[in-house]
């Protein structure tokens, strides 16, 4: 792992950390998986879900996440980078 991912981990909100674990879980910690928002946002808690949205386009922008355009709707994956800040998360408990 690289010491960018260790160093950025801390800078993400409370917010886009659990949105990008619930985004890891969606995927099964795939990183050819994609799925649509609304399976990250279930898997948030309900009073949060319209932040995690907001979350999701700042994890994109972060390097965290792709957005797929797959016909009408879109669907999110999780880039390697990603997927290492989600693993540093569970593993540090």
């Amino acid at each position: 792992m690289c010491t960018h991912t260790i160093t950025s981990m801390t800078t993400l909100s409370v917010i886009e950390k659990a949105t990008l674990q619930a985004l890891a879980s969606a995927c099964d910690f795939s990183l050819g998986a994609h799925v649509p928002k609304e399976a990250v946002t279930k898997r948030v808690p309900t009073n949060i879900r319209g932040d995690a949205r907001k979350a999701l386009r700042k994890l994109k922008s972060k390097g965290y996440c792709f957005e797929h355009p797959t016909g009408r709707n879109k669907t999110w994956q999780l880039t390697q980078s990603g997927l290492d800040v989600a693993r540093r998360m569970i593993s540090s408990g």
